[in-house]
């Protein structure tokens, strides 16, 4: 299916890959169908698309390609509700803060997007009891990602390249 964005202008993506949030997500409750586009330009930032309203674009993260300790629990309703059967189902998204400094780029880890990869089914769960950070800086962590990942140990070099 095709889909009009004001960033992107019109995408085709794939109706089977669509992400469905139950509730829609806080603050934008009446939007309930997302779609995830990469772009190699922007990577390893992912772009979560509404499909319904081609200006609502957020800038999200694979929490886990960046942050290998970020650890915490679903409770037993938001399992059901997901219908999630495994952690191989599951995929994990943090919403990031992208200001004109990217240096000063941040993540939100205390209200993580939880992805049943097999239903597509999709909640922004908000931690309770959490020590994680509404607004963590991330963008020393990005730059670590990305060295690693280029077999290049100075990380200061990607920051600098910003």
């Amino acid at each position: 299916m095709q889909i009009e964005t004001i960033r992107f202008g019109t995408v085709e993506v794939d109706e089977s890959k669509l992400i469905t949030f139950g509730d829609g997500i806080p603050g934008l409750e009446e939007y309930s169908k997302y779609a995830l586009l990469q772009y190699e330009e922007s990577y390893p930032i992912i772009w979560m698309q509404s499909v319904d309203e081609g200006g609502i674009c957020l800038p999200v993260l694979d929490t886990y390609a960046v942050l290998t300790g970020y650890v915490f629990d679903i409770d037993d309703e938001d399992v059901r509700q997901l219908e999630l059967n495994g952690p191989e189902d599951l995929h994990v998204v943090s919403v990031l803060v992208i200001p004109d400094e990217l240096q000063q780029m941040t993540i939100n880890l205390a209200a993580p997007i939880i992805i049943n990869t097999v239903t597509g089914k999709a909640k922004q769960i908000v931690l309770s009891g959490s020590d994680y950070n509404v607004r963590a800086p991330i963008f020393q962590d990005i730059c670590r990602m990305i060295a690693r990942e280029e077999g290049d140990a100075d990380a200061g070099s990607v920051a600098k390249a910003e």
